[in-house]
Formats: structure tokens, C-alpha cells, sequence
């Protein structure tokens, strides 16, 4: 499948999870928000992030910029709250993006190099099969 996973933290456990979950991508491996390579038609792109409010303006611009010929469907995980997760989710339905409901939310850390673990690993691969019947 055509799939980008993509995110924006300093977080080592947001970053360990972009690097496990871009195993179901056949071409690329995760990269930072903007990334280093445009998006070209991808049929999911996976959005790590762990701040949603007061995004500094390239991220902002990069999220509110993505559209339907770029990417077909999106996917958030974060370790904000539900309540800035709707309000992210919002906005990204404002530029006309295809982002789905069911958001992946993990543990947020104090210690920003902790890793994610295996529970977490597991719950994002259960999270990740459930998008599947629902893309277009």
C-alpha cells in the first residue's frame, strides 16, 4: 500500500512508533513534519504528532495544506487530550483532508527519550487494522 507515516515531536516514543507503524509501508521509511520528500497520491499517510494547538507555522501550513489529490486518507496518533485531537481534526477537515476519527492516543511522557513499549506497540497495530476497511 501506498503509505507515508509522518510527525512532528521531539518525543522519542511518538518517533519510535512513526518507525513502527512505516513498517506497512513498501517505499518509505517515517520522516519529520514537513518532510523531506513531497507527497504524491498516497493512499494513507499516518500524522504522529504531540503538540495540535499552537503549531509553529510550517507544520500548520503543511497540515491545513493537505489535500485529496495529495493524500486519500489520514491518521493521527498523539499523546495530547481527545479535546485537542477534535479540534486538530477540525481543522484538518476545514482544507478538505480525509481524516479519519479513530485517533491512537498514547501515553504522554514526562521523560521525552522513553520509547514506546510493547503494549503500545501492540495497541498501534490494532488501531492501524481497524483504519484499513475504511479507506477509499
Amino acid at each position: 500500500m501506498k503509505m507515508r507515516v509522518i510527525y512532528y515531536s521531539k518525543k522519542k516514543k511518538i518517533s519510535d512508533l512513526a518507525e513502527y507503524l512505516s513498517k506497512n509501508s513498501d517505499e518509505y521509511k517515517p520522516d519529520t513534519i514537513p518532510p523531506d520528500y513531497s507527497l504524491d497520491k498516497e493512499k494513507l499517510l499516518v500524522l504522529g504528532m504531540s503538540k495540535l494547538v499552537k503549531l509553529p507555522d510550517d507544520v500548520r501550513r503543511f497540515c491545513t495544506n493537505l489535500k485529496p489529490a495529495t493524500v486519500k486518507n489520514i491518521a493521527l496518533y498523539t499523546d495530547r487530550p481527545e479535546s485537542e485531537a477534535k479540534e486538530f481534526i477540525k481543522m484538518m477537515q476545514e482544507s478538505g483532508a480525509n481524516i479519519f476519527d479513530s485517533v491512537l492516543y498514547v501515553k504522554s511522557e514526562f521523560l521525552s527519550f522513553k520509547k514506546a513499549s510493547a503494549e503500545e506497540k501492540k495497541a498501534a497495530d490494532e488501531w492501524f487494522e481497524t483504519l484499513l476497511p475504511q479507506l477509499k
